[in-house]
């Protein structure tokens, strides 16, 4: 590319960072018969984007991971023919495929430390307005009802507060992740850094989406840091654990239902879900029945009655739709992340080696937090997780 055109397509890049959670909650509309905005949106940001890779296919080959999401993206797009719903397959396949590309993208436009620093900057923007509609809702009391549990839970511009949630801990840990790097430069937690009070704010919001995997997420992530840097952070992170626990009625009885096993709680009604759909995966093994097609086979399988038709298992649901191989594929393209985030945290100094950590353990946490609930469905998270990933490989040199 052009010097001009690629500077054009990184100002796409960023318009698309910081509009897209802005208008998530367009996606519980469809805008003709069996897709909504997302997959609209999808299409036309793959269209885009593959436009800009091909001018220079050959530096596309280079990028880190592009085989193993080639593959994975391959098996999705065979699984079509043989689906059990064929649009499921097509709406799954073009908004995944987005994802992929835009990393593809930032990679490719990504050219310096400034470059990504923008970008960086540009998610932590795109925050503010879900986060003042969020606040909006916490004021007036006009949150989502629980389906479990009657009480009102916020969501921003978000489709589900549990989207809202786990955009809310992906901002919430790098801010806090810069709050870190900032505290080395001026050895303070609190005086001459901005972003101490960013975090108290943004840890208040993601409390009241009452996501417990959401809060998961953000303890598991204060627990890595605390064990490879900080341990005040585990102090820290206890204490507020322990201050929740005590001021919150709600909190409490979502954190007492994980142990008590409520036979009419999510809990449980995720453990029926997985073992009712584990002999879906058993019908077909090896390439299973399709993408996206988790849903449909429920309904199929289950029906309405039982509640939601979301797989809350991320390895469950590629497993049943992609089978075997597919579970593979998605599982390679994880642990070569994992490899070159970790390879970044070990050779980085300063504010960078806590910014590599940070990125390490955001994955590291969403994965985890894969095993219970829905990660791989929220889209605005992934689209801005994968882009700032793909610009953080390209200013640590993994690749061409």
């Amino acid at each position: 590319m052009k010097k001009v055109n690629t500077k054009s397509a990184l100002n796409f890049l960023l318009i698309l960072v910081l509009i897209r959670p802005s208008l998530d909650i367009l996606n519980r509309y469809e805008i003709i018969p069996f897709f909504n905005f997302s997959t609209l949106i999808g299409g036309l940001v793959f269209l885009i984007a593959a436009f800009l890779l091909l001018r220079n296919i050959k530096k596309t080959y280079t990028i880190p991971l592009f085989y193993p999401i080639l593959i994975f993206l391959i098996l999705g797009f065979v699984s079509i023919f043989y689906s059990v719903s064929y649009s499921d397959s097509v709406r799954e396949l073009i908004r995944l495929t987005s994802i992929f590309v835009l990393y593809f993208l930032a990679y490719r436009l990504v050219e310096s430390k400034e470059d990504f620093y923008l970008l960086l900057k540009a998610i932590l923007f795109s925050y503010i307005i879900p986060a003042l509609v969020a606040l909006i809702q916490l004021i007036g009391g006009w949150g989502l009802p629980d389906d479990f549990g009657g009480f009102l839970r916020i969501y921003g511009t978000f489709a589900h507060p549990n989207l809202f949630a786990f955009y809310t801990f992906f901002v919430l840990a790098l801010t806090l992740s810069l709050l870190l790097a900032k505290k080395e430069e001026v050895r303070s937690w609190i005086s001459k850094n901005p972003y101490f009070l960013p975090v108290i704010g943004i840890t208040l919001l993601l409390v009241f989406t009452y996501t417990r995997s959401a809060l998961a997420c953000f303890f598991i992530f204060i627990l890595f840091f605390g064990i490879f840097k900080y341990r005040k952070l585990l102090i820290f992170g206890s204490v507020f654990l322990i201050l929740l626990y005590f001021s919150s009625e709600i909190f409490r009885e979502r954190l007492l239902e994980l142990f008590s096993l409520d036979p009419y709680g999510s809990i449980v009604w995720r453990f029926r879900l997985w073992k009712d759909m584990l002999p879906m995966f058993l019908w077909q093994p090896l390439f299973g029945h399709g993408l996206g097609t988790f849903t449909y086979l429920v309904e199929f399988y289950r029906g309405f009655q039982f509640g939601s038709l979301d797989p809350h298992n991320d390895y469950l649901k590629i497993l049943v739709e992609n089978g075997i191989a597919g579970l593979i594929s998605f599982l390679s393209i994880v642990t070569g992340l994992l490899f070159y985030l970790w390879k970044i945290f070990k050779k980085s100094l300063n504010k960078e080696k806590i910014l590599g950590l940070g990125f390490l353990v955001i994955v590291l946490s969403l994965l985890i937090a894969g095993s219970f609930d829905n990660i791989l469905r929220t889209t605005a998270l992934q689209w801005n997780l994968w882009i700032l990933l793909g610009g953080w490989l390209k200013i640590n040199k993994f690749g061409n």
